[in-house]
């Protein structure tokens, strides 16, 4: 007795596999790239204007600042970086900055720097070969954005 094979599903099953997979991988990227923005719009509101040149812009996030024993602050630091028509491209657009403040003593140090290729800190970071930690302590200058950064800080 011979027995007639029954396909339930139609010969281009994986066809249909894979294209539903690719409109499910396409919707989770659009969510994604939604949620990414969208995170970021309070972080831009969440940004305090120290300095603005025609070279740079220099903003501390408002909300990252915190207190840490004896009398230290710490704050994340956003730099963002102007191109000169008549020089050569840029290819770091922005910086953020982790900077350690010592309130007492006048000093800071920065515990990490992270380089991108976007303003505003926004897309991947750019490969970078050193950690930006440098926890060596340095006077705060005067007259200087790091010291509009502590009066803002430690106050």
């Amino acid at each position: 007795m011979l027995f007639k094979k029954i396909h339930i599903l139609p010969k281009n099953h994986q066809t249909t596999t894979l294209g539903l997979g690719f409109a499910l991988l396409g919707i989770v990227c659009s969510f994604v790239s939604w949620v990414g923005v969208a995170h970021a719009q309070p972080l831009m509101t969440d940004l305090k204007p120290i300095l603005d040149t025609k070279s740079h812009s220099i903003y501390i996030y408002q909300s990252s600042i915190k207190n840490l024993p004896p009398d230290w602050k710490k704050v994340w630091v956003l730099t963002n970086f102007y191109q000169d028509p008549s020089q050569a491209p840029l290819t770091v657009l922005s910086t953020r900055r982790n900077v350690l403040f010592d309130c007492r003593k006048n000093r800071f140090s920065t515990l990490a720097l992270i380089k991108y290729a976007q303003a505003n800190a926004l897309g991947k970071p750019v490969l970078q070969t050193d950690s930006g930690f440098d926890l060596k302590e340095r006077d705060v200058p005067e007259g200087s954005p790091m010291e509009i950064i502590k009066g803002l800080v430690c106050s």
